[in-house]
């Protein structure tokens, strides 16, 4: 049987603890909205990262949102996807991700709507909301 040098082992062992020390403190606070594009209710906790991704109709609607609360920041990627091959982008994508900042309280409301860029006077389209609430008392590790 080979034997490994105890400098080894140990150097191994602080790389392994380092690499899930690292994981696991992303992997907390980094999660993905459920229906994404439906009204729906969250519960959180400072610190939270949620992710999702709404489909727009390329440079004619763009996706927006508006939150009543400050502990909570939104910010939207808009991301060109495809064209008609005549130069013009046919589609698009909106990256979301929603940041719980330390100290949040709750609840709050983050309204989303998807306007006509060329009439920004217009009604929203596709509206949904999503509540947030402050996760209180224990909770099951899995939620």
């Amino acid at each position: 049987m080979e034997s490994f040098s105890p400098r080894l082992v140990a150097s191994a062992a602080a790389s392994l603890a380092l690499a899930a020390a690292l994981a696991g403190c992303q992997g907390l606070d980094r999660r993905f909205v459920p229906q994404p594009g439906e009204n729906q209710v969250m519960r959180v906790q400072s610190g939270d990262r949620w992710y999702f991704t709404l489909d727009e109709g390329g440079p004619n609607c763009r996706w927006d949102c508006v939150c009543d609360d400050p502990d909570v920041e939104v910010t939207i990627d808009h991301e060109e996807c495809g064209g008609d091959g005549s130069g013009r982008v046919s589609y698009g994508r909106a990256k979301v991700r929603v940041r719980i900042h330390r100290g949040y309280d709750g609840p709050s409301t983050i309204r989303f709507f998807c306007r006509k860029c060329r009439d920004r006077k217009g009604a929203p389209d596709k509206p949904f909301t999503i509540c947030l609430y402050r996760r209180t008392g224990d909770a099951a590790f899995w939620e």
